[in-house]
């Protein structure tokens, strides 16, 4: 699963790079020639959505999702690891039944044709294809550290939390 979260994380940062590349075309374009595009926002927006959900299990993989630890850090390392097993079924839970409930809408929108409606008139399963399969890769990510958690040493205090 390693492999597979720094293709993902790369695949998201080409993504965000791409957008920033879009995105400047664009405003050079509107504003230095006054000739705005029809698909940069559109695509912009798309890769954003598809570099968020790629790019989620890897940041799960990593352990760099935004946590709120005020409770957890008072317990003892022990008491952290079980806590962190529970976020953990938690988030393949919620996952696995986001992916499971997402892909039916996908695929009829795959089988109906249906369209964004906008100027490129892109199919809406192209988005919305992200969600089952972001949602699944978190809930597979989420799995395998847990399978992988036995064979972990606890972790220690994180020196990057802000005391407020």
């Amino acid at each position: 699963m390693r492999r597979v979260a720094q293709l993902l994380s790369a695949i998201a940062s080409v993504l965000l790079f791409a957008i920033g590349v879009m995105l400047t075309y664009e405003v050079v374009a509107r504003y230095f020639f006054n000739a705005p595009t029809i698909w940069a926002e559109e695509l912009s927006r798309l890769a954003m959505i598809w570099a968020v959900f790629l790019g989620s299990a890897a940041l799960l993989r990593s352990g760099e999702h935004i946590r709120v630890t005020v409770l957890t850090d008072k317990l003892s390392a022990k008491g952290q690891a079980v806590m962190d097993v529970f976020a953990l079924v938690f988030v393949a839970v919620i996952s696995g039944f986001v992916a499971w409930h997402g892909a039916p809408i996908a695929w009829d929108s795959y089988v109906r044709g249906r369209t964004v409606g906008s100027m490129l008139d892109l199919p809406s399963w192209v988005s919305q294809a992200s969600v089952p399969l972001g949602f699944g890769l978190i809930a597979i990510q989420a799995v395998a550290l847990i399978l992988a958690r036995p064979s972990q040493p606890p972790k220690a205090a994180h020196p990057e939390h802000i005391e407020l």
